[in-house]
């Protein structure tokens, strides 16, 4: 989910970096389009008049996404605690994915991306590790066997904005989950007085280093939110520097928009899919969720 590489949480103004998550699957129609790579055979740089988001391409995304470790140890606890199998849901690059199969557990990936798929495969073969992934939306995928967790991580879930989608997603886990078995996944929690004040002031996010070697990508954010949908809508401002001093400005500007999930309404939307919520964090180092906390960490059965 993908979810938000890098970028301050959207409904919440504290200056913590937080993921997105791989954008695995669709929370509007800019997400039900084609997204085929297409890559210059002279240089392997990704072309700028393609379909897919720059940050769905699995190196941009590594990129941006280099300093974000703080849920690795949570769901690599999580994955232990049941033993195997596991399946993630929106495994991306395989940033969580990885660390869990080097520990011995036997985890399986579904995502969407092709480019996400193909990063991963080249890390897992780095790092020695096998790792069976699936190319589907995980809305709509039957892998025919059954799994003893299942995660969503990096505020993947708030991708799927409407309820037929978020039914669609819970009734696959539910296929898939062995009777004994736990789900989880992580959202934001949101913080209405700083959504209330969301502008569309553009703002730096993030820069880092162009994987292609043509010098640094500046980010910058202009967020909207939409009080009717409950959706924070982004649009993201991607501006190259050169190694000599060249400038391509707003080379990409793309857009993204992300349900917010408000407690209550997490919980009403769990129990009506057949589940029940059996804990519930305000971070990664399990504190108890409470009121003012960034994040509503999820665990399941």
């Amino acid at each position: 989910m993908g979810s938000l590489a890098g970028v301050r949480n959207p409904s919440y103004p504290q200056k913590t970096r937080v993921g997105w998550g791989t954008l695995s699957f669709c929370g509007s129609p800019r997400w039900l389009a084609s997204a085929c790579l297409e890559f210059s055979q002279e240089q392997g740089r990704m072309s700028q008049n393609q379909s897919i988001p720059i940050y769905r391409d699995g190196r941009h995304y590594d990129a941006m996404n280099r300093d974000i470790v703080a849920d690795i140890p949570f769901y690599l606890e999580e994955a232990k605690r049941a033993g195997g199998p596991v399946l993630e849901l929106a495994c991306g690059t395989g940033r969580l994915t990885i660390p869990i199969a080097q520990n011995g557990i036997s985890i399986e990936g579904v995502d969407r991306s092709p480019s996400m798929l193909a990063q991963l495969r080249t890390k897992a073969e780095a790092a020695g590790v096998r790792i069976p992934l699936t190319e589907a939306d995980i809305r709509d995928f039957d892998l025919g066997r059954k799994f003893s967790l299942i995660f969503l991580g990096f505020n993947s879930m708030q991708h799927l904005h409407d309820y037929a989608s978020q039914a669609a997603l819970f009734a696959n886990v539910r296929k898939h989950l062995l009777p004994s078995g736990r789900s989880a996944f992580d959202v934001f929690n949101p913080k209405i007085a700083f959504l209330a004040q969301s502008g569309g002031a553009r703002k730096l996010e993030r820069e880092y280093d162009d994987p292609d070697g043509q010098g640094k990508i500046a980010m910058e954010q202009m967020l909207v939110y939409d009080d009717a949908a409950q959706v924070s809508r982004i649009r993201w401002y991607f501006t190259r520097s050169g190694p000599n001093g060249e400038e391509e400005k707003d080379f990409r500007v793309e857009e993204l928009s992300l349900r917010c999930f408000y407690p209550q309404e997490l919980d009403l939307l769990v129990r009506s899919q057949g589940f029940e919520i059996v804990e519930r964090f305000g971070n990664f180092e399990r504190k108890p969720f409470g009121s003012g906390d960034m994040k509503q960490v999820v665990i399941c059965r």
